[in-house]
């Protein structure tokens, strides 16, 4: 016969047992909590089965901020057949990285009557007042890469957790390949949050595996690939020690191996990280097998489609989370196939589905965040 004190002893671990689990459940019950109503009729949206009540807008316009750019070719071109499947007419304004010429073609597409806009800002706190105000004339915005005051939504991956994952990625490609030794060459972009973001997640994914990896510098490539060039030849001039290379875009990660390249540095021992995967360069990049071995996959054709679903669900008063955010992954060669099919000539078309099924992971960046 159990004593009173083995008695309670039992007692005691049944309680913490008890509540251990219930602390489990809690926490998957929260791990799992169902998306709002509004981000999951977008993500789950079909053309010609709306909702009852609802109504399409007539047309959907985009102010972007700079179309030659193969990310806004390619999300845009998404866009277009996305509003076509709905019967939605769908136009594109592009701002050159010009402000004020951005803020005219808002203006001019309220002009015109438009109801439903999706926009991209120059400068994210200078967009803000002229975003309000179309707000306030009734005018749904969706933002999409970066967010300004007064969209409904923002339509975007999460930028510092896309970069936690490549940089996680790197860390264990330099532990096996490099012994350990990280020695990073940042070609950011500071005048953006969003590219900001992508750098410090980079930066904090990497010394998650390695604590001692140095940031040796970072530059300004304006996610341009002549000017990341220019300022990686420089950077590389005074640091050929570099082993790792990261760029908040494509363009600034190849213009980053261009300037090692030609610098007569060694490929063999090198790393680059990508950002967008937007475009062939990329694609064919991660293919060939060289120091290109990952980019954080955004999608470009994927965020079209669910930036005209959520400018259906904003035109229809859907209340939206302030962040739709859309999917990411670390893209090496080994799984490009999965998400992306070659074509005969050359092109690539996306998996939709596979890409629509891919988990929504956020990290949570620290209060203070430190890129040195």
């Amino acid at each position: 016969m159990k004593t009173n004190k083995q008695l309670l002893l039992l007692l005691v671990v049944v309680l913490v047992t008890f509540l251990l689990s219930g602390m489990v459940v809690a926490q998957e019950d929260e791990a799992t909590e169902e998306m709002s109503e509004g981000e999951q009729i977008v993500r789950e949206m079909v053309p010609g089965e709306l909702p009852e009540g609802w109504t399409l807008p007539p047309a959907v316009g985009h102010v972007t901020n700079y179309l030659v750019h193969e990310w806004y070719q390619n999300e845009t071109a998404g866009e277009a057949v996305r509003a076509e499947e709905h019967g939605i007419e769908f136009s594109i304004n592009d701002a050159n990285l010009d402000l004020q010429t951005s803020l005219a073609a808002v203006d001019d597409y309220i002009a015109q009557g438009l109801e439903v806009l999706v926009f991209t800002p120059v400068n994210e706190e200078a967009s803000g007042p002229t975003i309000e105000r179309a707000r306030e004339d009734g005018v749904s915005v969706i933002c999409e890469g970066s967010p300004t005051d007064g969209c409904n939504t923002l339509v975007s991956i999460d930028d510092y957790t896309a970069g936690y994952q490549v940089g996680i990625w790197a860390g264990n490609y330099a532990q096996e390949n490099f012994d350990g030794e990280a020695h990073i060459l940042d070609v950011g972009l500071p005048a953006l949050s969003t590219t900001v973001a992508r750098s410090e997640g980079f930066l904090a994914g990497i010394r998650s595996v390695l604590p001692d990896a140095e940031l040796v510098q970072s530059v300004d490539g304006s996610g341009l690939k002549d000017v990341a060039v220019t300022v990686s030849a420089d950077a590389l001039t005074a640091n050929p020690d570099v082993n790792i290379i990261f760029g908040i875009n494509d363009d600034s990660a190849l213009g980053g191996l261009q300037a090692y390249t030609a610098a007569g540095l060694d490929t063999d021992t090198l790393l680059v990280v990508g950002f967008g995967c937007e475009g062939l360069a990329c694609k064919n990049a991660l293919l060939e097998g060289g120091p290109y071995k990952v980019s954080a996959a955004m999608f470009p054709e994927y965020q079209g489609r669910l930036l005209i679903d959520a400018a259906i669900a904003a035109y229809n008063g859907m209340e939206l989370p302030e962040h739709l955010i859309a999917p990411s992954l670390p893209m090496t060669a080994d799984i490009l196939a999965d998400y992306y099919t070659q074509n005969e000539d050359g092109t690539f078309s996306p998996n939709f589905d596979a890409i629509a099924a891919l988990p929504i992971e956020v990290v949570e960046k620290p209060e203070e965040e430190t890129s040195s």
